[in-house]
């Protein structure tokens, strides 16, 4: 005639009431026998045997989840419910199994396996997951419905890695149709990527993937397969010297020119630095060959000279009874690379960057190795830091760039030569901390109309992970969205949080999440909602309802990481 509880003596919200209770220190464990959990004196479940961990990580059950959905089959409100049980198999490795009922669809059985790989003959260690799901017949589609999501990262020695990652579903709508999540990625990918590297700086990597499309997705380029294979050399006061040669087989599901790319490099730099300046020429020659499938081959040599230089100056000083020191840093590099018109190599990786303040150093307006843009131009620069003199904390630091071309023309995305002005847009960031608030700025000025082109800006009120707030803005060139997410205590047990993204062009909300959380001494309710854009005017929403009694479960798993993922900064943990 027993009676089990974490609360304080006096207010038992919950307790276990049984025939008999043994709580064994030795074995970290508690048995209950014909056992009934009360909640504010009222019977909500009982079992004839409960077992559960005094303390720590041990087996047993966690908080379960309920929730609603919409489905899209007839567009009607769906209930889901999520049992999850942990295995703690050994200290290494752990198995979670879940439940997870579909009103509208089944029951699907989650399993989520890891384990720590100790050293052995064969290998050094290293690391496996696997998480899986399975539904035997969608009572909607009658088919099997499934979801593997598997990585491996294992050291064989102390020179070769290997990695891999399996990840597929049965089919594309699954995650609109099943998962309820991830309703906005295009595609699954699977990889593997076995690299070697030694005391000699010399690296040899192989890698393949593919892709899966999913929520309609459109296909884009695979590496099946990359050779990669680079040689460092270290050479007296400060010269290096660095060869690479990265040959890529590019595949693509649609009709797309496809083939392989061989990119042959040779990369010379110094470096003269001392406590006032640093000096860094470097020369780099590159040549790539494309042996592409249903047209002919193409060829490209090209070389690029560029020098940068930064002066270093400080000083200290003192504000608001603060001892700073201010960093201020010019900074001026010249590059050139000739003219050459690419129109008729394809395009397999790369993409357009914007003008950032470490981007316009480097020169090139492209990522990937199609496209090498010509130069032949001057980039100016300014960097500056406020440091507190006793702790080292950085309060301020201060960051613009502006290239100037010598040249009238530049490559464009499709490798033609056009016009250009004889200046960059200005490149600045400035970030900024004052006490509890941060400040994070990137912009793009566009001084030829006076305005920006782009803009990243977000400003953080952070006390503790219940009581925050962040808010951003983005402007990619006239594509403008807004961020907004925090958490804030109502009460001492009671929280509210949210998040939501919103595109401002087209007034749609891409994302938002909503919800509040009570917590007390021994228990905790969490009630979410999860609102997501697929296409057109079609949402996904989902509402999770989430029980913790303290010292029996902990948070769900699933629903905590994907908190976290929409809520920066937010901690998702209940029983914490």
């Amino acid at each position: 005639n027993a009676t089990y509880s974490v609360c304080p003596l006096g207010s038992n919200d919950w307790q276990l009431k049984a025939d008999n209770i043994n709580l064994n220190t030795g074995t970290n464990r508690g048995v209950a026998e014909n056992v009934t959990l009360e909640i504010f004196g009222m019977p909500v479940f009982y079992s004839p045997r409960y077992e559960w961990v005094l303390e720590g990580r041990e087996s047993g059950f966690l908080s379960p989840s309920f929730g609603t959905y919409n489905e899209k089959a007839d567009g009607k409100n769906g209930y889901r419910v999520r049992i999850p049980y942990y295995f703690n198999i050994a200290p290494d490795r752990d198995l979670l199994l879940t439940i997870n009922h579909l009103s509208t669809r089944g029951s699907v059985a989650e399993v989520l396996y890891r384990q720590l790989i100790s050293q052995s003959d064969l290998w050094q260690g290293g690391r496996f997951e696997i998480a899986g799901e399975y539904l035997e017949e969608d009572d909607i589609t009658k088919n099997k419905r499934w979801l593997i999501d598997s990585k491996l990262d294992l050291s064989i020695n102390a020179e070769i890695d290997l990695g891999l990652k399996v990840n597929r579903a049965s089919d594309e709508d699954y995650f609109e149709d099943i998962a309820h999540k991830n309703t906005s990625e295009s595609s699954l990918r699977s990889e593997i990527d076995i690299t070697y590297k030694d005391d000699e700086n010399l690296t040899l990597a192989v890698f393949a993937e593919s892709e899966q499309l999913i929520n309609r997705g459109v296909a884009a380029y695979t590496r099946a397969p990359e050779l990669l294979i680079s040689k460092s050399v270290k050479g007296l006061g400060g010269r290096s010297t660095e060869l690479s040669l990265v040959s890529s087989n590019f595949k693509h599901a649609g009709t797309q020119t496809t083939g392989i790319r061989t990119h042959l490099q040779a990369n010379f730099k110094r470096k003269i630095s001392t406590k006032g300046y640093s000096i860094s020429p470097s020369l780099n020659l590159s040549h790539a060959n494309y042996s592409l499938d249903n047209t002919a081959d193409k060829n490209r040599t090209i070389g690029t000279f560029n020098i940068d230089s930064k002066l270093f100056l400080e000083r200290e000083i003192s504000l608001f009874e603060t001892n700073l020191v201010q960093t201020l840093t010019p900074r001026l590099a010249y590059r050139y690379t000739p003219k050459l018109d690419q129109s008729g190599l394809p395009s397999f990786d790369s993409v357009a960057k914007i003008d950032t303040y470490e981007g316009l150093f480097s020169g090139q307006k492209f990522t990937g190795l199609d496209r090498i843009s010509n130069a032949n131009d001057f980039t100016f620069g300014l960097e500056s830091e406020f440091i507190d003199a006793d702790s080292g904390d950085t309060y301020l630091s201060f960051k613009a760039a502006q290239t100037f071309f010598l040249d009238s023309q530049q490559l464009d995305f499709d490798g033609f030569l056009v016009e250009q002005r004889k200046y960059s847009d200005i490149a600045t960031t400035l970030d900024f901390e004052l006490g509890n608030f941060t400040f994070n700025n990137a912009l793009q000025f566009n001084p030829e109309n006076g305005e920006l082109s782009e803009q990243d800006s977000a400003i953080t009120y952070n006390l503790s992970p219940r009581k925050f707030l962040t808010l951003a803005y983005h402007d990619d060139d006239g594509i403008e969205s807004a961020e907004a997410y925090g958490a804030y205590p109502i009460t001492q047990n009671i929280h509210i949080f949210g998040g939501v993204n919103r595109s401002i062009n087209d007034s749609i909300t891409n994302k938002e999440t909503t919800g509040i959380a009570y917590e007390s001494c021994c228990w905790a309710l969490r009630l979410a909602h999860f609102k997501e854009h697929i296409d057109s005017d079609n949402f996904d929403r989902t509402t999770s309802i989430e029980l913790v009694f303290k010292g029996l479960g902990s948070t769900s798993p699933d629903l905590a990481r994907r908190l976290e993922a929409s809520i920066p900064n937010y901690l998702a943990n209940l029983d914490d």
